[in-house]
């Protein structure tokens, strides 16, 4: 049965809906659990890509995800929210499944933003950029590229990540910062660094380098 300890947080449209979704899969609703599958799957399908780097195996890891998160749904207690609970699931079944030794792949790799507005000069001036930015990424250390994908692509607080990956809050703001540094002094090698309001660099702007330094 699921319990909501915190009711008296306030709660983001998305997570009431999911505790919905939940509390209608437990009463025996098979169709509510296949609005959360197909709510998540995008999601974890990436997170697959990322340590598999092959659409099979990725597709094959969302089915094996979605059946645990069913099998596992009457032990959600809504101590966190249903998406970093199942990101959770999603995580440390990926890390087992590659029985560390992974290569992990940053989600940036698949990273896109849409800009139908740009003129062909400026698309190509982006995914120079891009491949410039990939380059950096992938130079990273393993323990920052994790962490740099879950705050960056995956929109996760830090709180969040430490409950997916068991990393402590702290250590998760020194790899971000780390990261941000890293990535900021490659950057400016490539004189790339300092046009983030540029609409040719939107990329730049995702990756946030120029804050929270």
């Amino acid at each position: 049965m699921i319990k909501f300890p915190n009711l008296l947080r306030k709660e983001s449209p998305e997570a009431v809906q999911d505790r919905l979704l939940c509390k209608a899969v437990l009463a025996g609703n098979t169709e509510a659990f296949s609005l959360i599958a197909s709510k998540y799957q995008k999601r974890v399908y990436s997170l697959g890509m990322s340590f598999f780097k092959n659409h099979d195996d990725s597709e094959d890891f969302v089915q094996d995800i979605m059946l645990k998160t069913f099998s596992a749904l009457p032990k959600f207690r809504g101590e966190s929210s249903f998406s970093t609970w199942l990101m959770r699931i999603a995580y440390n079944s990926a890390i087992n499944s590659v029985k560390r030794k992974r290569e992990f792949v940053s989600a940036f790799d698949d990273f896109e933003i849409k800009t139908n507005d740009l003129t062909p000069e400026e698309r190509q001036i982006q995914n120079c950029v891009k491949n410039a930015i990939r380059r950096a990424v992938s130079g990273l250390p393993e323990k920052y590229r994790i962490c740099i994908d879950l705050y960056f692509f995956y929109d996760m607080p830090y709180a969040d990540i430490e409950s997916v990956t068991g990393i402590p809050v702290n250590t998760i703001k020194s790899h971000i910062f780390r990261s941000k540094k890293i990535l900021k002094t490659e950057l400016e090698h490539q004189g790339i660094y300092g046009q983030e309001e540029s609409p040719e660099y939107p990329v730049l702007f995702k990756l946030n380098l120029a804050y929270d330094m």
